[in-house]
């Protein structure tokens, strides 16, 4: 609608909420980024892909605060570089917390550990694949690059065909890293390394389940006692650094260590 004749007053109706959605999207992001501050990280699949996703949804982000101008978004809204925004938000930083979801609830749902080497390798070609396919779609809108057109009739977008050969490239081995990710999945499934009840050591009740992966009533006979909430990390108990939410052992809050 943008780029049909639409009077200009009209989008503004459309730019106000575009604009209003990008405060709660701010907050979100300082949540999540600020949840890592004094943590200690573990760098696996699972965790890189998570890292992965805040990234691609920070970078495509901020473009939306260009698309979000009427005068701007005017020039910009036919070329390639919403296709870039869109993309980066809606799509690969969506794939990418599947990715993530995937590495760490493997182990709970099969009984099996996903192999880590094939898993950073994985997230290494999806994560610079990625960047090198979309953010030269930004730099495509900016020159004028207008999207839907099929054939680079028009002589200015000519010299920009180079940019689309290296886009087609990059896109052709993101998706055969993919195959890596296919691999990896059949190949854990069966003959991956057997795994924990609690491989990662959550506190959240569905890893004290009795078995992995968990039968079919779930917890069994017996139904858990919820005595702590689940974000007991950090914390001095007989087990390690951290405190199930099924546990009865009592352990003191910062508080009254103080």
């Amino acid at each position: 609608m943008f780029v049909s004749g639409m009077n200009p007053f009209s989008s503004l109706a459309f730019s106000f909420p575009t604009l209003a959605i990008t405060i709660p999207s701010t907050i979100i992001v300082l949540i999540w980024t600020f949840s890592l501050y004094g943590s200690k990280l573990r760098i696996n699949s699972a965790s890189l892909f998570a890292l992965g996703f805040v990234s691609m949804f920070v970078s495509g982000g901020v473009s939306g605060f260009f698309l979000a101008q009427p005068s701007i978004d005017i020039m910009l809204h036919a070329t390639y570089f919403v296709v870039g925004h869109f993309h980066m938000v809606m799509g690969v930083a969506a794939m990418f917390g599947i990715f993530s979801a995937t590495y760490f609830w493997f182990p709970k749902m099969t009984g099996r550990m996903m192999n880590e080497t094939l898993g950073k390798i994985h997230f290494v070609i999806s994560f610079i694949g990625t960047y090198c396919i979309f953010m030269p779609f930004h730099y495509l809108g900016m020159a004028g690059n207008v999207r839907r057109y099929s054939a680079f009739v028009v002589e200015y977008m000519q010299p920009l065909i180079p940019v689309h050969r290296f886009i087609t490239v990059a896109a052709l081995i993101t998706g055969a890293g993919q195959l890596v990710f296919v691999y990896n999945l059949i190949h854990s499934r069966f003959r991956g390394e057997p795994a924990s009840d609690n491989p990662w050591e959550g506190t959240y009740l569905e890893w004290s389940t009795p078995t992995t992966p968990p039968p079919h009533n779930n917890f069994g006979d017996h139904l858990p006692v919820v005595y702590h909430d689940p974000y007991q990390y950090g914390v001095k108990s007989s087990t390690g650094d951290y405190v199930m939410q099924a546990s009865p052992e009592q352990v003191a809050t910062v508080n009254e260590e103080k």
